[in-house]
């Protein structure tokens, strides 16, 4: 399989792919929820569980979309359900599991995996979805 060289229009269309909404509205949250923390207000709930939720999309997404412009060669590709589910595990298994007992500083919660596997569902199920129907309704314009 031959990888694409990243390069003129290609390489416009995978930035165009990339910066949808929802990846948008993922990242300022997570701007929101790290610069709470900083000063020193963290929001209840919302810093504890929202970037463990954004994780898996955010994550996804790059990947997808690097995958549909330089290996697949493939705009349309999407990301079956049991691929963003392995996701939410692996996540799960080295942030809960496995960096807690060797790492100090880190913690395991198990409310944790749930919000990972939530946010797999989530991109599976929505996030996804709607690329699809702005790609077919290209008048809806949540991109």
């Amino acid at each position: 399989m031959r990888i694409i060289s990243i390069g003129g229009s290609h390489f416009f269309r995978f930035v165009k792919a990339l910066a949808d909404t929802l990846f948008i509205i993922y990242c300022i949250l997570y701007t929101i929820v790290r610069l709470c923390r900083e000063i020193g207000l963290p929001i209840p709930y919302i810093n504890n569980w929202l970037t463990d939720f954004l994780f898996i999309p955010v994550v996804a997404h790059l990947a997808l979309v690097f995958s549909r412009y330089f290996v697949l060669q493939n705009p349309n590709y999407r990301y079956p359900l049991s691929y963003l589910l392995l996701m939410a595990l692996y996540t799960s298994v080295v942030f809960e599991l496995v960096l807690p007992r060797y790492i100090s500083t880190t913690t395991a919660d198990w409310v944790d995996v749930i919000a990972y596997f939530a946010g797999g569902l989530f991109y599976f199920f929505v996030h996804q979805r709607l690329n699809v129907i702005c790609r077919r309704y290209p008048c809806i314009h949540l991109r």
